[in-house]
């Protein structure tokens, strides 16, 4: 499975509620005050980032003649500020860290504090850019600020996540982690800084006991899930924090058990309390789906639009795919045969990790030689296990390096084998991690995929392109890069075969993703699609459709993004002529960050 740990769909931090919505706070899921927003009154926003601000702040305000774009500019930086004022968790994950020792607040009235913060820089927004004489760029960050107010604001007015997300409670282990993994600022302050989040969590269970209603209960199972894991991550940590607090282990100790007792109590809470009453509905319904393809990714189709492509891809997948295995295997009676034959060719579970390893090395270096893309500088990538709390639902996933961070390196997480599993279903597991979708896995999650394209989207001067990670992009690039690699002829015919499977994954959620939040298409409906159609393991397929049912749009993100950048490429390649490149095509995008391919259209083709 490919996933991109992200928040949300929006935003560019490492959040271990990736499956929750669009919400700018990490708390909740996957954040103005009385001040004008006009060029001269919105304010100067100085957010401490690691390194001091300097650097960031030059970056905040792009030089421009053009009062508009200047504007726009210092409009990013108050966004970045509510942000960084109402999500500390959030802060963290982008590499603010001046509020590291602060949670986000789960309370209803901390909610109604920023939808009203949000829904008043929204309407100064919208006075002050009625008719923006901004350059085309300038329109672009503008267009991202409001669609994230207000696809924030109708987040949490109509889905309700603080009664409806049991896991949003378990997310401050997330952050802890990002504290702990990265090395953005000496040992003691952010072992000490993880200590004071530490002591905030039982106030965090105590929100989630009086928030939590009637979620659906697929969420309450993840969110069970969640907090039984947070003993052995906690124990984890444990080395870092006395190694780096040394006189102040009792402290430390005390946080520790503070902490574990709380998400003790909070899954038995999940248990016995919440699970019984989960009788909610997870679907998103018509109304709200398309708002976010409209409002979300700028996109003009609808649900019955995009739904007819998703079925179209999958049948064409099919016929590509059945042409493949017969080249393989002629004897073969059709794909299926032929996959689950591959899906024995996998690592051990010992070798597994470093299987990934010469992968991703592989990928990389065939791109040098090809000079199809460009690199940039520093670019560091470090392969390793996924965080026990976020192995439940995902197998390979990349976690980039936070934006405002000086650091450049990108983790790929690889999910061990959990060796307490019986052997069956550990072999269940590294049947998804066979050699094809391994080789598939490394070019999507790292070259030429997430972490070449995010290392690129946070070097862009725009602060606002810095804060924001649409999967409509990011996913479609991902997705588009799988291909790419096969148009350069990078796979065999049997790591081809896996690849298009993974292509018939994405066509396969289009049509689910559309199915459980538009249609009436049940949980085991998806789940069963998923084994009897494309043929994927039921423990893994039952781990992709806990996922799509907490991320409408997400699931549909990769397939329709990927089409709308091979449409951008025709075009591009008609406007250049001879002055086409494949590499001057890839640096036109890498170069604009993570922005959604129609707004990245209208930029490119401006002029």
């Amino acid at each position: 499975m490919h996933l991109l740990v992200t928040r949300s769909a929006r935003f560019s931090a490492l959040v271990l509620v990736a499956v929750l919505g669009a919400l700018p706070s990490l708390g909740a899921c996957g954040g103005g005050g009385a001040h004008t927003a006009s060029a001269n009154t919105l304010p100067n926003a100085s957010v401490r980032t690691s390194p001091p601000p300097k650097e960031a702040e030059k970056e905040a305000v792009v030089a421009s003649e053009n009062p508009d774009d200047e504007a726009i500019a210092r409009a990013g930086k108050e966004y970045l500020e509510l942000l960084v004022e109402t999500s500390p968790e959030t802060a963290t994950g982008l590499g603010v860290h001046s509020h590291d020792a602060e949670l986000d607040d789960r309370t209803k009235e901390g909610d109604a504090k920023i939808v009203a913060r949000e829904e008043a820089m929204l309407a100064r927004l919208k006075q002050r850019f009625a008719n923006p004489r901004a350059s085309a760029p300038a329109k672009t960050d503008l267009a991202m600020l409001v669609s994230a107010l207000e696809v924030d604001i109708r987040h949490r007015r109509t889905q309700e996540p603080l009664a409806r997300q049991p896991d949003l409670y378990a997310s401050p282990l997330s952050v802890i982690f990002l504290m702990t993994a990265r090395d953005y600022a000496p040992a003691a302050e952010r072992a000490r800084n993880v200590v004071a989040r530490l002591e905030k969590i039982p106030a965090v269970v105590a929100a989630a006991k009086t928030n939590l209603q009637r979620p659906p209960r697929i969420w309450t199972e993840v969110g069970i899930d969640r907090a039984a894991s947070a003993k052995g991550f906690l124990e984890e940590q444990r080395p870092f924090l006395i190694a780096s607090l040394p006189n102040e282990k009792a402290r430390v100790e005390v946080a520790l058990a503070s902490a574990q007792a709380a998400y003790e109590d909070y899954k038995t809470f999940l248990q016995k309390e919440v699970l019984p009453r989960s009788n909610g509905r997870f679907a998103a319904g018509r109304e709200h789906f398309e708002f976010l393809l409209h409002n979300d990714y700028f996109l003009d189709e609808g649900a019955d639009e995009l739904l007819a492509m998703g079925k179209k891809v999958f049948a064409e997948t099919n016929v590509q795919m059945n042409e493949v295995a017969k080249r393989i295997d002629r004897k073969a009676k059709g794909w299926p045969d032929v996959v689950g034959r591959l899906k024995s060719h996998h690592p051990t579970a010992e070798g597994l990790l470093e299987a990934y390893r010469v992968e991703v090395k592989r990928a990389r270096d065939y791109l040098v030689a090809k000079d199809v893309v460009p690199f940039p500088p520093g670019d560091d990538l470090e392969v390793i296990d996924t965080p026990p709390f976020m192995r439940s639902t995902i197998t390979a996933a990349y976690d980039q390096p936070p934006p405002f961070d000086p650091t450049t390196k990108g983790f790929f997480f690889v999910t061990p084998v959990d060796r307490s599993l019986p052997k069956n279903k550990q072999e269940e597991i590294l049947r998804e991690n066979d050699h094809g979708d391994l080789v598939d896995t490394a070019v999507h999650e790292a070259y030429p995929g997430h972490h070449l394209q995010l290392s690129f989207a946070r070097r862009n001067p725009s602060l606002t392109r810095k804060i924001f990670d649409h999967a409509i992009f990011s996913e479609g690039w991902a997705l588009y890069s799988e291909e790419l690699m096969a148009e350069l002829g990078y796979f065999t015919d049997e790591e081809r075969l896996m690849q298009l499977e993974w292509t018939l994954v994405r066509a396969a959620r289009v049509i689910i993703d559309i199915g459980l939040h538009v249609g009436e298409l049940s949980f085991e409906g998806a789940a069963k699609m998923l084994t009897d159609e494309v043929h994927l393991e039921r423990q893994l397929a039952l781990s992709e459709v806990k996922r799509y049912t907490m991320t409408p749009t997400q699931p549909l993100a990769y397939l329709t993004g990927r089409q709308m950048i091979l449409k951008m490429r025709e075009r591009y390649r008609e406007r250049e002529g001879a002055n086409y490149s494949l590499k001057k095509f890839h640096t036109e995008l890498l170069t604009r960050a993570t922005v959604p391919p129609s707004l990245m259209a209208r930029e490119i083709f401006a002029n």
